[in-house]
């Protein structure tokens, strides 16, 4: 096991980097006894926990032995040595070695900070500022989007800091905490080029949660000085690219609550007029935020003005037809909806048209409007099958008229050429079971075959065996290699429960044998049979 560092962060937790085949990676475990019982580590396997959590509960067992050993043998204990020592002569050697040691002195600091008297401005930020600048960051060359972000130490010390100090009442000095390092990872974040490298988000959302939960508890003065703070730290350009943008205005609204709506609302309502665009994104975060406000004022009224005020913006308007489709109000809610689609003749966005029209076949379906039920829920079926829309539109036929409008969706879906996934569930849906057998054959595939076969196998169990032989026999003609031998397997093991499928099986498994006998992961696998 390469690990390269390996400590006790805690009295359960520990901390290891280890050199794996992708790079460093960092572990961090707390431990219940010898067992891991919260874990993460930043290699990028897709399994969790990943095989590194084993890694390290070992090391760490190896490291315990080792220490308990020493004990043993009567080693010089610290606790022993540090009795013998003045806290003059203590305070001498600390202050020598910080001076030389930067892991002692953030130490120190992390630990006695909160101490400091007659300090000029937040008293940890110049201690984060320089823990921040010792950072060591990964290669941005070699590293990409798609792996796991970055740990950055020092702020998960800090902002585990700042909890405890909410655990035990110390509200001021969470908040304090949290906004050193709110303004000293932002700033680093810009000095580095933060675009170049992955850190985790929760950096940006954390020191919120945790003032959040401070502020709960503070007097009305002490909330209009964060207040403050967060409505300065909104016009400081270097948030404006990052998640703190955000949560300056969530805490801004909690804290406006108490303190002063009037001010939450002017606020934004300065933001606003600086958009020039009122139907853009930018315009819609703001109005929502209002909006969003005057719910928690228990104003729906407010809100609701200020949605009817900006039907411009397209989810204000679908909350609004929702809303009249709940008031029974169809007739206005079909105007609001097709003036839309009107609007967007030409430049339609089918993400978008589908939901207009599903809104509209609720209407329909509400005013049992036959014509317009059908002609809706067409839509929804005519180039790929769905279930759901498939029984609404089979719901406006009679039963003779819906046999020849099922072969029509039959012809459109099946062009002849290829499998189509639509056609083979349109059989599906109408027990269309013969049908199916024969369509999955005419397009015979190993996949499709076990995607479908559970439909017929047990009207046509000796048709069923004969089609996955054929498939499997060109399966594992074109396919090498232990995973594709695996799932070979797995399908023998699904024929040989189908009636008549054990002697089916062996007789496959007997050819198998002789045909790749040099297959030799395969005739591995084949034991099995």
């Amino acid at each position: 096991m390469s690990f390269i560092e390996l400590r006790q962060t805690g009295d359960s937790d520990w901390k290891g980097k280890y050199q794996g085949n992708y790079g460093v990676y960092t572990i961090k475990v707390t431990l219940d006894g010898k067992k891991a019982v919260k874990y993460s580590c930043t290699c990028p396997s897709d399994y969790y926990p990943c095989k590194h959590i084993d890694y390290i509960e070992e090391a760490i067992a190896k490291q315990m032995a080792v220490n308990k050993k020493q004990n043993k043998n009567g080693g010089l204990r610290l606790e022993d040595l540090i009795k013998t020592v003045s806290a003059e002569k203590l305070r001498e050697f600390i202050i020598a070695q910080a001076k030389y040691n930067e892991e002692l002195l953030n130490a120190v600091l992390f630990e006695f900070a909160g101490n400091a008297e007659n300090t000029k401005g937040n008293k940890y930020s110049s201690i984060i500022q320089k823990a921040l600048a010792s950072v060591h960051l990964g290669m941005e060359d070699d590293y990409y989007y798609d792996e796991e972000p970055q740990d950055i130490d020092v702020l998960d010390q800090w902002l585990e800091k700042a909890q405890k100090c909410v655990q035990q009442k110390q509200y001021n000095e969470a908040i304090l905490i949290c906004k050193a390092c709110i303004e000293e990872y932002s700033q680093w974040l810009h000095n580095i080029d933060g675009d170049s490298y992955y850190f985790s988000e929760e950096y940006q959302s954390i020191p919120f949660d945790i003032m959040e939960e401070a502020a709960e508890h503070l007097d009305n003065s002490d909330k209009k000085a964060l207040f403050n703070f967060c409505r300065s730290a909104l016009k400081e350009k270097k948030y404006g690219k990052t998640d703190f943008y955000y949560g300056f205005h969530d805490l801004l609204a909690n804290l406006a609550l108490t303190v002063d709506p009037n001010e939450f609302i002017v606020l934004q309502d300065e933001l606003l007029a600086d958009v020039d665009d009122k139907s853009s994104s930018a315009a819609e975060t703001i109005l929502q935020r209002k909006i969003n406000f005057y719910r928690r004022l228990n104003k729906p009224n407010k809100a609701w003005a200020l949605i009817e005020e900006n039907i411009q913006i397209t989810s204000f308007r679908q909350e609004l037809v929702e809303k009249r489709i709940k008031e029974n109000n169809f007739l206005e809610a079909k105007r609001l909806i097709n003036d839309f689609l009107a609007d967007q003749d030409g430049k339609a966005n089918l993400y978008r048209d589908n939901t207009w029209h599903k809104l509209l076949l609720e209407i329909a379906q509400k005013e049992k409007d036959i014509p317009a039920i059908r002609e809706l829920s067409y839509r929804f079926i005519e180039r790929h099958f769905d279930e759901g829309n498939y029984e609404i539109y089979k719901a406006t036929f009679s039963a003779r008229e819906w046999a020849g409008e099922v072969e029509k969706l039959l012809l459109q879906y099946d062009d002849k050429k290829y499998f189509n996934s639509s056609a083979a569930n349109l059989m599906v849906a109408e027990k269309e079971t013969e049908r199916l057998l024969h369509y999955i054959e005419k397009y015979l595939s190993i996949d499709k075959l076990e995607a479908y076969y559970k439909i017929f196998v047990f009207q046509y169990p000796e048709k069923t065996l004969e089609l996955f032989k054929r498939a499997l026999i060109s399966y594992a003609k074109n396919n090498l290699g232990r995973s594709h031998y695996e799932y070979i397997s797995s399908l023998l093991k699904k024929m040989s429960r189908i009636k008549g499928g054990k002697k089916v099986v062996s007789e496959l498994v007997t050819a198998f044998r002789v045909q790749y006998k040099n297959r030799r992961a395969m005739m591995e696998i084949l034991k099995k049979f």
